[in-house]
């Protein structure tokens, strides 16, 4: 349904902001943030963006209006690209191309900009982080990490960057998100000194996440009760079109969950309306709480270090010498991914 014409400052408020606005600011105090298409003595005709897809114009008495704050556009083009630096840990050569890209547009359509040294800044940064990318390195924790340091550590490097990923996802209270990025961290870096170390932060998230779970599946019964309560009081239309719109909802919510099943994920979207989501993921979190409890505190290598150290023997070993440290370093429990990066390091 086509929206009303705007006619209140409450909705006045609320506005989107179109790529180019001038700020108005009313005699009764709202700020109306437009851009002007047409102007004469009397009066300004505002274009207003009042969703993404939805504008709408508006005509504003000069007398109306105490101040007008025109924009600079060159400043809400920089907003765009001012996130872009610092680039965050283990962006891939392609994902520094296209953040350079962007400043260096901003840069060609502003020239002169009072942003253009800042800019230029960003892009010397992005340049140099870039071609070390490029070289082989790669950014953990803030920081670039030379490809010859990268090649020598690859696996350890690899495990402390997912690691911090996954801490951030637990310190942003993303723990579903957390959850799932750790299973896929448990195959591909157990035995790594930062697997061993995010042992018990998972442990405590498990027992958080499960305590919002356990939260949700009480008041679930209640909930279903409500929706209850809620069609009972509808017309008789409105309840058919709610009960087919439920029973969709529900169609999909069992589709998603056998397909999370089927792919073994564990951790599966809780649907508030879909008990077995939540009941096959608290049996899920106990099973998984009860095997990580029991391996904290009990790892005894490091296959970080079983890799660098097999990088390092394997230059100048003969044949037979290769063969050996690969066996042990397989032994020692480095992943198959860095395992074939050994062996390329002895077929070289």
């Amino acid at each position: 349904m086509k929206p009303n014409p705007i006619a209140t400052a409450a909705l006045l408020t609320i506005l989107v902001l179109p790529l180019s606005a001038d700020t108005f600011i009313l005699k009764d105090g709202t700020k109306l943030e437009g851009r002007i298409l047409k102007e004469d003595a009397e009066s300004y005709v505002i274009e207003v963006q009042v969703t993404k897809s939805i504008k709408d114009e508006k005509t504003l008495a000069k007398a109306d209006v105490t101040k007008v704050e025109r924009e600079k556009p060159d400043l809400k083009a920089f907003e765009s690209i001012a996130t872009l630096v610092p680039a965050p840990d283990m962006l891939t050569a392609d994902q520094y191309a296209a953040r350079i890209r962007a400043v260096e547009k901003f840069l060609s359509d502003h020239r002169g900009s009072e942003k253009t040294k800042n800019a230029r800044d960003m892009l010397a940064t992005l340049k140099r982080e870039a071609n070390e990318i490029l070289a082989g390195g790669i950014k953990v924790n803030g920081q670039v990490i030379s490809p010859a340091e990268y090649r020598a550590n690859a696996l350890e490097i690899d495990a402390r960057g997912q690691e911090k990923k996954i801490r951030d996802l637990i310190g942003g209270g993303h723990f579903l998100d957390a959850l799932r990025a750790f299973a896929s961290f448990d195959t591909e870096f157990k035995g790594t000194l930062p697997h061993s170390a995010l042992l018990p932060l998972i442990s405590q998230t498990i027992g958080r996440y499960t305590a919002e779970v356990q939260q949700q599946l009480a008041g679930y019964d209640k909930l279903v009760k409500d929706r209850e309560a809620g069609l009972s009081r509808m017309q008789v239309v409105d309840r058919r079109n709610a009960e087919a719109a439920i029973k969709e909802e529900l169609a999909a919510a069992e589709k998603q969950f056998k397909a999370e099943k089927d792919a073994r994920l564990g951790w599966y979207t809780i649907q508030p309306f879909f008990k077995p989501s939540m009941q096959e993921t608290l049996n899920f979190a106990k099973l998984e709480l009860n095997r990580l409890n029991a391996a904290i505190g009990k790892q005894t290598g490091d296959s970080g270090k079983a890799y660098r150290e097999a990088l390092q023997k394997l230059s100048g070993a003969d044949a037979k010498t290769r063969t050996t440290i690969l066996s042990d370093a397989r032994s020692a429990g480095v992943p198959a991914k860095y395992l074939a990066k050994l062996e390329a390091a002895a077929n070289r």
